[in-house]
């Protein structure tokens, strides 16, 4: 366990159509050797405009930093899908604001990045449970330092369908910046249900 993470995630979404308008809940939780980072995501994704799905949203972040902490982060940004027979590819392009606050020994101050995924689903299905396979990349800009690139998610996942349950399974190795790019190995298992 000392050279990998886990992380959980629960996803609620309140309509089934894709197409419509989409309240999500999200919760995380992120573990390694110990629990160290949980947090609650409410979001609010708007109708699709010609395969354009607009979003905002509220994280509220505890996180174990020698001793815990807690902060608060906004987001808003689109998801851009393009499917076609070789597959579906979905864009998503996040900006995120953490405003500046003193909390006890805590003190943080404004930061905004911005975030751009590239994820890809192979134009297959296995099994009843429409078993597919995805391969993603996510890159970080630290919008504070001259939009300077800080961060890497590169992942493979395997996504499933069980009735209301949406389960996918993935593994991605992280590159930050600030420990000199070495690679930290993330095993992931995330559930949405969908309502």
């Amino acid at each position: 366990m000392k050279n990998i993470f886990i992380w959980l995630t629960i996803l609620f979404v309140s309509i089934a159509n894709i197409d419509a308008q989409n309240l999500i809940l999200e919760q995380d939780q992120r573990i390694k050797d110990k629990f160290y980072y949980e947090h609650t995501d409410l979001s609010f994704f708007a109708k699709d405009y010609k395969n354009v799905k607009a979003f905002t949203g509220y994280r509220f972040i505890v996180e174990d930093k020698n001793d815990w902490k807690s902060y608060s982060r906004f987001h808003a940004g689109a998801n851009v899908k393009l499917e076609k027979k070789w597959g579906k590819i979905v864009f998503r392009n996040r900006y995120e604001f953490t405003p500046g606050h003193e909390l006890g020994n805590l003190r943080a101050d404004n930061n905004s990045r911005f975030r751009e995924r590239v994820k890809y689903y192979l134009p297959l299905k296995y099994t009843k449970y429409e078993i597919q396979p995805n391969i993603s990349d996510e890159f970080f800009f630290d919008i504070n330092k001259g939009f300077g690139y800080t961060r890497n998610r590169f992942a493979i996942g395997l996504g499933a369908k069980i009735g209301k349950f949406k389960p996918e399974l993935y593994y991605f190795q992280e590159f930050k910046k600030s420990s000199g790019w070495r690679g930290q190995n993330v095993l992931g298992f995330l559930v949405k249900y969908v309502f």
